[in-house]
């Protein structure tokens, strides 16, 4: 395992000789533990196939007693039609009473014009979905398995001119009965005949009707924490898109995308697809209008419990204090660490221009991070109006994933981070943000850290990228200097700048901070929006550890 440079100090190598005390000890008593687990589920739920591609479904399903939460959102091109496309957000669980027999929900929202003309109209699309489910696994042999799953749904709000109006708690359902053929410990193939019941009308306006479909699709496990998948539904009765006249119409949807595991217990999938829903019964239905728009879309996995590894990289190293302050995120240059898990960090920020911001943070689990973000830009009327997405209040939030850790062997730190924000004003729709950002450090020694950022953040259409660097050095215990610059391009050209020093009070989890920056903000596309005026602000960061997840 690789370590950190040796630094000649007296100091630091009491420190390095307590830590290897300390992991001695939690090695021990992790190796007992797992000793008495071992019996009840020696391998995590999402070691093995996936349970869905996607919106698809298998005749896979968890090991028993097992609890899986997931939330996730797909997108249109940003760059096709106005605003930054077509979002859709999903979420939900499932749990398995035994091998055989699991329930689970389903939830999603859209609300949006469609970014291509219905009879030469944009009309607003509002679809919140409801599923209820339940999965029961027919058959399973070696190289055989036949489930059937059926599903209680409601449409909550179901709003469109083309629906001819609103309508509330629209009922609908499915019934699907997944083959899967193993064909190898890498390679399934899945057959899964489906019906969708969906009304005919609503209101006395046409609408979708009974779907019947036959899938096929194929996963293929390239590594033990990579895999990838694909899956066509073809409608063989019934009408399953909207065409640009507004007429329903039927064509085939389909999938295709990848799964990598971040830790045993998280995963993180990304694919392409022209489906609207990721309900049982929508999935059958179309991005409209014509069912050809691709869409993104990535899902973050988590089954949670103390039964199953917690990291790839075998037990954790024992985390020191500076560590921990490492895992604070800079000024305008983000942490490549994440919290540890059942870490809740709350921290607080005002400043000059009326800057000012609130955020917080919290651990699912080891190298995985959701952040919430509450921040008012500072405005001093010199940042370009056209780069400022919004003078009021505005809300971030996204997870934080990371992929490398210097502190458990890896060369260096690397993590993701993906924000989408959007303003809180009363009566107005808002104008929503997307930021996606790499995070990379390298600690040179126990006291030297070096950062480095690539950031790509829209809105309507606008577009910023850059690159941040970072230095943070730690001048005396619990004392940090830092300084940060960030290079941009595409419609910014001004770089921003940070500096300041952060105080981290021994054995209390508080920091108290004092910057000045050019920078707008502290978060997102803020930190590369520069103003001419330097911005002082002062921040407070308190971590708890509310709950050990592991």
């Amino acid at each position: 395992m690789a370590s950190l440079p040796e630094v000649p100090h007296c100091r630091l190598a009491s420190r390095n000789s307590r830590n290897r005390r300390r992991g001695m000890l939690r090695a021990a008593i992790y190796m007992a533990g797992a000793a008495v687990v071992t019996g009840a589920s020696a391998e995590a739920p999402l070691s093995g196939q996936p349970v869905r591609l996607g919106w698809f479904e298998t005749a896979n399903s968890l090991p028993a007693r097992s609890l899986e939460l997931n939330v996730g959102t797909i997108q249109t091109d940003p760059n096709v039609g106005t605003g930054t496309g077509n979002q859709l957000y999903f979420g939900g669980g499932s749990y398995a009473l035994s091998d055989r027999l699991s329930f689970g929900v389903d939830l999603q929202s859209y609300q949006d014009p469609p970014v291509k003309p219905i009879n030469g109209l944009f009309p607003d699309f509002v679809v919140n979905t409801a599923a209820f489910w339940a999965k029961y696994k027919v058959y399973d042999g070696e190289t055989l398995s036949v489930a059937t799953q059926v599903s209680a749904e409601t449409f909550v709000r179901l709003e469109s001119p083309v629906f001819g109006g609103r309508y509330d708690g629209v009922v609908i359902g499915s019934l699907k009965a997944p083959i899967t053929y193993k064909a190898s410990e890498r390679l399934q193939f899945h057959v899964t005949p489906s019906v969708s019941f969906l009304p005919e009308t609503v209101g006395g306006n046409a609408f979708y009707g009974t779907v019947a479909s036959l899938g096929a699709g194929v996963s293929f496990a390239a590594t033990e924490r990579l895999g990838f998948y694909g899956a066509v539904d073809v409608p063989v009765s019934g009408s399953n898109t909207i065409s640009n006249t507004a007429t329903f119409i039927a064509k085939p949807v389909w999938v295709a995308g990848g799964r990598y595991l971040i830790t045993p217990k998280i995963a993180l999938d990304a694919y392409v697809t022209n489906s609207v829903g990721m309900t049982p019964a929508t999935s059958i239905l179309t991005h409209w209008p014509d069912g050809d728009m691709v869409l993104a879309g990535a899902r973050l996995t988590w089954t949670p419990g103390s039964r199953y590894p917690e990291s790839f990289r075998g037990v954790p190293n024992p985390v020191t204090a500076r560590h921990r302050n490492l895992q604070i995120d800079g000024f305008t240059v983000g942490s490549a660490d994440t919290l540890e898990p059942g870490t809740v960090q709350a921290s607080g920020w005002y400043g000059t221009d009326a800057h000012s911001g609130v955020a917080l943070n919290f651990s699912l689990d080891r190298d995985t991070e959701i952040d919430l973000i509450y921040e008012n830009y500072a405005e001093d009327g010199t940042a370009p109006a056209a780069l400022v997405p919004t003078t009021e209040p505005r809300y971030m939030i996204g997870p934080k994933l990371r992929f490398m850790d210097q502190n458990n062997g890896d060369a260096y730190s690397l993590s993701g981070r993906m924000l989408y924000g959007r303003q809180i004003e009363p009566g107005v729709a808002g104008v929503g943000v997307f930021y996606l950002e790499i995070l990379a450090s390298y600690k040179v020694n126990d006291r030297l850290v070096l950062s480095m950022n690539p950031q790509l953040a829209g809105f309507g259409n606008t577009e910023i990228a850059g690159v941040g660097f970072g230095v943070n050095y730690e001048l005396l215990d619990g004392l940090d200097l830092i300084a940060e610059a960030t290079a941009v391009g595409l419609d910014a050209t001004t770089p921003t700048w940070a500096v300041g020093a952060r105080y981290n009070l021994p054995n209390t989890g508080l920091s108290v901070d004092a910057t000045a920056t050019n920078a707008i903000g502290r978060y997102g596309i803020g930190t590369m929006v520069a103003q001419d005026n330097t911005k002082f602000s002062i921040g407070v960061t308190k971590r708890f550890n509310v709950l050990n997840w592991r």
